[in-house]
């Protein structure tokens, strides 16, 4: 037993350094560390990712006297927007395993710190609009979503609001890359929940590894990996890894009635129930979005949404109050097609109300 338990952590390690690999992750000897930026959510995935990566590291560096890249661990408190366990006892536990990295704690309403171009013009965003009232970050934050018209409206935003945050602080510290420690599973689930929400046509910039439309490159290396792979990962580590996990995230049971029921919890109830039994239609959701390619805008050609801050393809701006996709001449709405600054399809129909 103990010995297919270490076959199965070598296959998990190689999985990932693969992907090291393969992105360049690792600096030259004659060049200066990399520096990589990584947001931690205390799951089994971005915990174990963690775990590995401190692992190479720490050989490297007995191997050579000198290590390749260097990780700056990042959490984002999101308890202003949504419920959240105490994280400061597992926060401690991270800091005094794995010592050797830098680590920093920001706030979700720190975004509005870098964006001032969230759109005002569209029904639901005049709701969070007070005047002249100067609103602190937090008050901005919980009036604007509150503003949105449902569950899906608002577990969206948070994830664009924490996107965006994560974006700006990787700049703001001069990262060269941002890694995630999403699994296939949720890789499947962003690519039917992001398409179901109205940006299919983003896939690529949020499931694929490579430059970013804001020259910072996303990385995922537990890409390869399902979720209860990882899960059995964490348990078998030693020592376990268990305690620096804020939560053991499985498939959440969700009823499907639910005004609250989000997209989000849809797809991964039912991705959390498909990996058990087909873990091969998973695998294929992924590498089939792999395949969509991702231009980036040319210089001075291509927009980018207000909101979301991805490539506009053309002609999909906004909405027309109907509900459709795009603006025809003459129908003014939540973002005209010559608008400078317009939201994409999927961004527009989260923030209008039904």
């Amino acid at each position: 037993m103990v010995r297919n338990e270490d076959c199965f952590k070598k296959y998990v390690a190689t999985k990932v350094n693969k992907r090291v690999e393969s992105n360049k992750l690792r600096a030259t000897f004659k060049d200066a560390p990399r520096s990589l930026l990584f947001p931690v959510s205390f799951g089994s995935s971005s915990i174990s990712l963690l775990h590995i990566l401190d692992q190479q590291l720490r050989d490297q560096k007995n191997r050579t006297g000198r290590c390749s890249f260097e990780i700056e661990v990042l959490f984002i408190d999101q308890s202003a927007a949504v419920q959240q366990d105490e994280y400061d006892e597992v926060w401690t536990y991270v800091k005094e395993r794995y010592p050797s990295h830098s680590y920093s704690v920001a706030q979700l309403e720190d975004v509005f710190d870098y964006i001032t171009d969230l759109p005002r013009d569209g029904p639901a965003l005049d709701a969070a609009m007070t005047g002249g009232t100067i609103l602190s970050k937090q008050q901005h934050l919980e009036n604007f979503l509150s503003s949105l018209p449902s569950a899906t409206s608002r577990t969206d935003m948070v994830g664009i609001l924490r996107s965006r945050l994560i974006t700006s602080l990787a700049i703001d510290h001069g990262c060269e890359f941002i890694l995630y420690g999403d699994s296939t599973t949720r890789l499947a689930e962003r690519t039917l929940s992001e398409t179901a929400k109205g940006r299919g046509g983003a896939i690529p910039w949020l499931t694929a590894d490579g430059q970013s439309p804001h020259g910072v490159r996303t990385v995922y290396p537990m890409r390869d990996l399902l979720r209860k792979e990882i899960v059995a990962y964490a348990g078998m580590a030693d020592p376990p890894l268990t305690p620096l996990l804020l939560q053991q995230k499985g498939a959440p049971n969700v009823v499907t009635s639910s005004k609250n029921t989000t997209i989000d919890d849809l797809m991964a109830q039912y991705f959390g129930s498909v990996e058990q039994n087909y873990p091969s239609v998973v695998a294929n959701v992924v590498r089939t979005s792999s395949r969509l390619e991702a231009p980036l805008p040319e210089s001075g050609a291509g927009r980018l949404c207000s909101v979301c801050r991805l490539p506009l393809a053309q002609g999909t701006e906004g909405l027309r109050w109907s509900g459709d996709q795009g603006s025809p001449e003459g129908q003014v709405d939540l973002g005209q097609s010559g608008d400078a600054a317009a939201p994409c399809y999927g961004c527009a129909r989260a923030m209008l109300n039904p």
